[in-house]
């Protein structure tokens, strides 16, 4: 506020104001998120509200409310997406607070009487304002292809952005708007906005691969995908995100449906599973195969939603990844390389540098988020020890004169001349509510938030709605026209129902196949659907007599990411520090000694010395028409089975993605044993081959098992069943049955996989 204010940021180093480019409006990595309109303040209205800073909000609403009047009337280029979720967002979500928040009926403590009486005073104008901004930014969407163009003139409309700025746009950028836009649309009546935005989200959709993959960038003008890639992170992180919480904002089920269908294509073609780790590298879309050999720092959000949809193990292991490059970094680089691939020197020494793509690291929130998200959900102490290091870096390594400056290069540590809005409006943010432990801030106050639905925005916006919010259509509101708008749908915008092309999960057929055609006591489940029933409980155990101990340190893969990735965390030079000088969470001597108590020895499993490998058992585009279910044996006393709960049933071979872990005598597998000569044995004939039904492959005694298919992975123990089928002439030499019904590849006997007879 000393040396920015009014302008959209500072910059920490110089402590100069900051603000859009006039000379080069072809800088749009200044442009893009910012319009000369005190952005900063903008994105930080409900944080002001969080952190009870109440002579700070005041001052913020009493200079809005005095320039409201063409306070967005500025001839500045933005872009659609950084505007909805930092400006509208930020609107948006003041203004549900100031409305909706303290009830009278309720006896409020002392400290929020200031904000009751701001709350008395506000007549509503940031909705009026939020609905100016919409009305500029809504333009972009009335396009020819109903695909929106990613900028937009704040003052002048489209005409007067360059086309070479229209080119490409991302699938956040389409899709994202869609949450803010339609929360407008119900808090205001004027339903413009969410008609474009839903049209054009479930447009993309639509022409989503046969895989149920969506690639990154399209050419909104002339209506073509400019890649084949997918993934998690940038480009296409806020879609997943906005599916998943405008179901639960709206009670939305095709949104729902988005999200699961689309987390499941993930699981299937993305998901690289470890002994505790987790990581979603993109893949193509038409095939699948892994495209990069990098992961990046926005997709370390990831692990947040997980949490908020239930997937609380997945969440668990794809955060460690991100907190183990914390360890060797102090940060996340932008691109970080998880895999070297075609080393010809075995003996190479790898530095840090290598496993760099992108060096900058502009204090993003997204490691931070998902730490909070897993704090809120577990309760575990090690989050709190994240947070409390994050705490004392941003104490003495990133504070500036005036502000906080992230890495320009994590491999020297020069700092950036720049503090993005989002730096207090999520880092930071995220970073308090962390250390709420006792549910303190207004937010996770069970009354003060009572019957709202509320999610934060990808931008760390509080946001919630309900029918009582709810705008008759027009109220107060009239449409605003910059540039040339010549929309006239009005009140007419929903005439034509939107085409959402979902198909609903079908009930499974109950029974599987044996002589008769049925088995009494064995019915099936979708193994995928069955994870979004109910929320996983905390999977972290604590010690029996200790109410004050952290479940990382009785979790057997603490360490398995340092070995999967050891030849890419490396610390950069100017970190010489070893992993016992407090530098990496889980080996901070105060914490360990605090959180264990009692003892405990500091191992984890053995790495495993298996091989894993990935085939395509038939067409991959098959993959998500391929039924695999779940058993469930209810097995009537005194009678044995040859099916147990949690065996799968894939009746169809064709069109499957399968993870295989070979299996050699003294080989230690995946699940911690060593793999013995006796048991071998049990997989082979007397004569040391697999016998096998109409053909007899030779070879050594090497096994395979079936860890994951098409994204499901197999329980310990458990035996995956399939129909008999015909080994054509090509797959005589490859695939064969033994008598015993195991499935034999290339002369190795799958240890899991078996023909069911009846």
């Amino acid at each position: 506020m000393t040396h920015g204010f009014p302008h959209d940021e500072v910059r920490p180093l110089s402590c100069e104001p900051y603000g859009p480019d006039y000379n080069d409006v072809m800088n749009t990595v200044r442009n893009d998120a910012m319009a000369n309109i005190s952005s900063t303040v903008l994105d930080n209205l409900d944080t002001l509200i969080i952190l009870e800073q109440w002579d700070d909000l005041d001052a913020a609403l009493s200079y809005l409310k005095a320039n409201q009047e063409g306070f967005f009337n500025r001839d500045t280029i933005v872009q659609v997406f950084e505007a909805t979720i930092r400006f509208l967002g930020g609107l948006m979500s003041a203004h549900l607070i100031l409305v909706d928040v303290l009830n009278k009926n309720i006896t409020l403590p002392a400290r929020y009487h200031r904000l009751q009486m701001t709350c008395a005073n506000y007549d509503g104008f940031l909705l009026e304002m939020a609905h100016d901004l919409g009305s500029r930014l809504i333009t972009s969407y009335k396009t020819r292809t109903n695909i929106p163009v990613p900028r937009v003139n704040l003052a002048k409309g489209l005409k007067s952005v360059p086309p070479s700025l229209q080119k490409d746009a991302c699938t956040s950028g389409i899709t994202t708007p869609v949450l803010e836009f339609t929360l407008l649309s119900r808090l205001t009546g004027d339903y413009q906005f969410e008609y474009y935005s839903q049209v054009a989200l479930w447009k993309i959709w639509q022409s989503r691969s046969v895989l149920n993959l969506l690639p990154m960038t399209i050419d909104p003008i002339l209506n073509q995908w400019k890649d084949s890639v997918s993934g998690i992170g940038a480009s296409i992180d806020s879609f997943y995100e906005y599916a998943a919480k405008g179901a639960i904002l709206f009670n939305d089920n095709y949104m729902w449906s988005i999200f699961k269908t689309s987390y499941q294509a993930l699981l299937t073609h993305s998901a690289q599973i470890g002994a505790g780790s987790m990581i979603f590298p993109n893949v193509g879309t038409q095939d699948g195969m892994v495209f990069s050999d990098w992961i990046d720092s926005l997709s370390a959000f990831w692990s947040g939603l997980q949490v908020l949809t239930g997937q609380l193990t997945d969440a668990i292991k794809t955060h460690v990844v991100y907190m183990k490059i914390w360890d060797y970094f102090d940060s996340i680089p932008e691109r970080w390389i998880y895999a070297h691939h075609n080393n010809k020197n075995k003996k190479k020494v790898f530095r840090a540098e290598d496993s760099i793509e992108l060096e900058w690291y502009p204090l993003r929130p997204e490691f931070i988020e998902s730490t909070y998200y897993l704090y809120r959900a577990t309760r575990d102490p090690m989050y709190l020890q994240i947070g409390e290091r994050v705490l004392n870096l941003f104490d003495d390594k990133f504070k500036a004169p005036c502000g906080f400056s992230g890495f320009q290069d994590v491999r020297t540590g020069s700092k950036q001349n720049r503090m993005e809005t989002f730096v207090m409006g999520e880092t930071l943010k995220y970073l308090y509510l962390l250390f709420d432990v006792d549910n303190d801030a207004f937010l996770h106050d069970p009354e003060l938030m009572r019957g709202k639905n509320w999610v934060f925005s990808t931008e760390a916006h509080p946001l919630w709605y309900h029918e009582e919010l709810r705008a008759s259509p027009k109220k107060g509101f009239v449409k605003s026209k910059p540039g040339d708008d010549n929309d006239d749908h009005d009140d007419k915008l929903f005439s034509t129902p939107i085409n959402r092309n979902i198909t609903m999960p079908q009930p499974l057929l109950v029974g599987i196949p044996d002589e008769n055609n049925v088995i009494g006591h064995v019915t099936k489940k979708d193994p995928f659907a069955s994870r979004f029933d109910t929320c996983e409980t905390n999977p972290f155990t604590t010690h029996a007599r200790s109410f004050q101990s952290s479940g990382y340190y009785d979790w057997a893969h603490l360490f398995n990411a340092d070995f999967a990735f050891r030849n890419s965390l490396k610390k950069p030079n100017y970190r010489k520090s070893t992993n016992l000088d407090g530098s990496y969470f889980e080996l901070s001597k105060d914490f360990f000694q605090k959180f264990t108590l009692f003892d405990s020895p500091l191992t984890c499993r053995r790495p495993p010395t298996t091989t894993v490998l990935e085939i395509f058992w038939g067409d991959v585009k098959l993959a998500s028409r391929v039924e695999i279910s779940e058993l469930v044996a209810d097995i009537p006393a005194n009678q044995t089975s040859l099916i147990y709960s949690g065996d799968l049933w894939i009746p169809n071979l064709q069109g499957l993605r399968v993870l295989f872990e070979e299996l050699k005598v003294g080989s230690v597998d995946t699940r911690n044993e060593v793999i013995t000569s006796e048991y071998m044995n049990s997989l082979f004939g007397d004569d040391g081959t697999p016998s096998t039904t109409g053909t007899t492959s030779r070879g050594a005694r090497e096994g395979l098992r079936v860890k994951k298919v098409n994204g499901i992975e197999t329980k310990a123990g458990a035996i995956i069943w399939t129909m008999p089928f015909v080994v054509t002439q090509n797959e005589e030499s490859t695939v064969a049955v033994t008598e015993e019904g195991r499935v034999v590849i290339e002369g190795k006997v799958i240890e899991n996989l078996f023909v069911w007879y009846g």
